[in-house]
Protein backbone atom coordinates (compact mmCIF):
# COMPACT_ATOMS: atom_id res chain seq x y z
CA UNK A 1 0.00 0.00 0.00
CA UNK A 2 2.91 2.32 0.75
CA UNK A 3 4.46 1.62 -2.49
CA UNK A 4 1.97 2.59 -3.97
CA UNK A 5 1.36 5.86 -2.63
CA UNK A 6 5.01 6.55 -3.33
CA UNK A 7 4.70 6.12 -7.22
CA UNK A 8 2.00 8.23 -7.09
CA UNK A 9 3.60 11.19 -5.45
CA UNK A 10 6.60 10.66 -7.88
CA UNK A 11 4.64 10.48 -10.94
CA UNK A 12 2.59 13.41 -9.51
CA UNK A 13 5.85 15.21 -8.89
CA UNK A 14 7.46 14.81 -12.31
CA UNK A 15 4.29 15.48 -13.48
CA UNK A 16 4.31 19.08 -12.46
CA UNK A 17 8.06 19.71 -13.01
CA UNK A 18 6.95 18.85 -16.52
CA UNK A 19 4.43 21.36 -16.70
CA UNK A 20 6.84 24.18 -14.93
CA UNK A 21 9.12 23.13 -17.76
CA UNK A 22 6.55 23.22 -20.19
CA UNK A 23 5.76 27.08 -19.33
CA UNK A 24 9.17 28.00 -18.80
CA UNK A 25 9.64 27.08 -22.45
CA UNK A 26 6.58 28.24 -24.19
CA UNK A 27 7.42 31.76 -21.77
CA UNK A 28 10.90 31.90 -23.49
CA UNK A 29 9.32 30.81 -26.80
CA UNK A 30 7.28 33.51 -27.13
CA UNK A 31 9.26 36.40 -25.95
CA UNK A 32 12.19 35.63 -28.55
CA UNK A 33 9.61 35.27 -31.80
CA UNK A 34 7.71 38.29 -30.58
CA UNK A 35 6.97 41.27 -32.80
CA UNK A 36 7.71 43.63 -29.58
CA UNK A 37 11.07 41.42 -29.23
CA UNK A 38 12.21 42.12 -33.06
CA UNK A 39 11.91 45.84 -32.63
CA UNK A 40 13.51 46.62 -29.76
CA UNK A 41 16.33 44.63 -31.53
CA UNK A 42 16.08 47.26 -33.84
CA UNK A 43 16.53 49.98 -31.89
CA UNK A 44 19.10 48.59 -29.91
CA UNK A 45 21.37 47.87 -32.69
CA UNK A 46 22.94 51.83 -33.06
CA UNK A 47 23.90 53.19 -29.36
CA UNK A 48 23.74 56.89 -29.54
CA UNK A 49 25.32 57.05 -25.67
CA UNK A 50 28.13 56.10 -23.72
CA UNK A 51 29.89 56.22 -20.54
CA UNK A 52 33.47 57.17 -21.52
CA UNK A 53 34.97 57.35 -18.31
CA UNK A 54 34.11 57.73 -14.65
CA UNK A 55 36.58 59.23 -11.55
CA UNK A 56 35.64 59.61 -8.28
CA UNK A 57 36.08 62.86 -6.61
CA UNK A 58 35.55 61.63 -3.00
CA UNK A 59 32.60 59.15 -1.23
CA UNK A 60 29.74 61.26 -2.72
CA UNK A 61 31.32 62.87 -5.61
CA UNK A 62 31.79 61.70 -9.20
CA UNK A 63 32.86 63.70 -12.86
CA UNK A 64 31.54 61.21 -15.73
CA UNK A 65 32.50 61.64 -19.23
CA UNK A 66 29.41 61.07 -20.82
CA UNK A 67 29.47 60.87 -25.08
CA UNK A 68 26.46 61.47 -27.16
CA UNK A 69 26.29 61.62 -30.90
CA UNK A 70 30.39 62.98 -31.52
CA UNK A 71 30.10 65.23 -28.18
CA UNK A 72 31.30 64.87 -24.71
CA UNK A 73 29.46 66.08 -21.99
CA UNK A 74 31.29 66.80 -18.42
CA UNK A 75 29.20 65.41 -15.55
CA UNK A 76 28.95 66.09 -11.92
CA UNK A 77 27.35 63.37 -10.03
CA UNK A 78 26.39 63.61 -6.52
CA UNK A 79 24.29 65.41 -4.01
CA UNK A 80 23.14 68.39 -6.06
CA UNK A 81 24.48 67.06 -9.46
CA UNK A 82 25.22 69.39 -12.33
CA UNK A 83 26.31 70.18 -15.74
CA UNK A 84 30.10 71.06 -15.82
CA UNK A 85 31.03 71.14 -19.82
CA UNK A 86 28.96 70.33 -22.72
CA UNK A 87 29.77 70.09 -26.29
CA UNK A 88 33.34 69.09 -26.74
CA UNK A 89 34.43 67.41 -29.51
CA UNK A 90 34.75 63.67 -29.11
CA UNK A 91 38.41 62.40 -29.58
CA UNK A 92 38.61 59.28 -31.84
CA UNK A 93 39.53 55.87 -29.71
CA UNK A 94 42.33 53.44 -30.24
CA UNK A 95 42.67 49.87 -30.43
CA UNK A 96 42.14 49.67 -26.72
CA UNK A 97 39.34 51.64 -26.35
CA UNK A 98 41.21 54.50 -24.39
CA UNK A 99 42.38 58.08 -25.07
CA UNK A 100 46.05 58.38 -25.31
CA UNK A 101 48.41 61.20 -25.67
CA UNK A 102 51.12 60.73 -28.52
CA UNK A 103 54.95 61.54 -26.69
CA UNK A 104 57.73 63.46 -28.86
Amino acid sequence: MDFILLIKAIVSLLFVLGLLFLTLWAIKYIELHSASSRFFKKINGKKRLEIVEIKRIDARNALVLVRRDNQEHLLLIGPSSQIIETNIPAQEQNNEGQNHDKED
